[in-house]
């Protein structure tokens, strides 16, 4: 089955490791075990560089980056009793606009 197949299979459903695991099982021709490890190790590989503040780019899919929030003064919606939020980093991920205009135009990602 092509990836542009499996993909449209999907129909809003989500991506988990054990699915691209079996995706690169089935295109490339390796074992389960092995293609595991290789999602593994790319997942852990990013995460990694994200926590030392490298910025991510994946050409025509989008770019994940680590972004530092400042300590601030929040509010409980219900009991409107004030709360120090503390400093954080979150990390953002902002879509290549080549992707962004395939999803528009409902262009699958992989033709």
């Amino acid at each position: 089955m092509k990836v542009n197949k499996m993909i449209s299979c999907l129909n809003k459903s989500t991506i988990t490791r054990e699915f691209l695991a079996r995706a690169i099982k089935r295109e490339s021709g390796i074992n389960i075990t092995k293609s595991s490890e290789m999602v593994d190790q790319l997942i852990n590989f990013l995460i990694s560089r994200i926590c030392e503040d490298y910025e991510i780019k994946i050409r025509l899919f989008g770019s994940f980056i680590s972004k530092s929030k400042k300590e601030r003064l929040g509010r409980n919606p219900k009991t409107m009793e004030e709360a120090t939020i503390p400093a954080r980093k979150v990390v953002k991920f902002k879509v290549a606009p080549k992707l962004k205009k395939r999803i528009n135009d409902n262009i699958h990602l992989i033709s």
